[in-house]
């Protein structure tokens, strides 16, 4: 008797948590959509998949990352998903949805670049430094 009431107890608790996990993700969800919705865009340079830029001013995408401890607020958007062969072209999406039955004699490799939030970094300034999610990591920006 002990044994099913402390059974159900537990079945009671891990629902409970369940339901206010969910309830959280939803949460977060809409407000991040809403944060979305007032970010500025900031344009990817189609030529130069290294460059952003926003009211006129141009940042170099670096190769490091910044730590998310790092981070201040979202300042912006880039808003991009791009797949890139090792030309750096951009792919098609007719390009893209080619399977080889029989592969070429050199494999071509893609990349795909997910771009999301510009950020502000605590303690710079964002007309020097700002980092941009890529591919869900945090890279730093420098203006150019």
């Amino acid at each position: 008797m002990k044994n099913s009431i402390l059974f159900l107890i537990l079945i009671g608790a891990i629902l409970l948590g369940g339901c206010s996990l969910l309830s959280d993700l939803k949460k977060t969800a809409s407000e991040n959509m809403a944060i979305d919705k007032k970010l500025p865009k900031y344009e990817l340079n189609k030529e130069n998949f290294k460059e952003i830029s926003y009211e006129g001013k141009t940042y170099i995408i670096q190769e490091s990352e910044v730590d998310r401890d790092n981070l201040d607020e979202p300042i912006g958007k880039v808003s991009e998903n791009i797949t890139i062969n090792e030309n750096n072209e951009i792919l098609s999406k007719k390009e893209l949805g080619k399977i080889e039955v029989v592969p070429n004699k050199k494999d071509e490799k893609r990349t795909h670049l997910n771009f999301g939030w510009v950020y502000s970094i605590k303690g710079v300034s964002p007309d020097e430094e700002v980092a941009v999610v890529i591919n869900n990591k945090f890279h730093l920006a420098k203006i150019k």
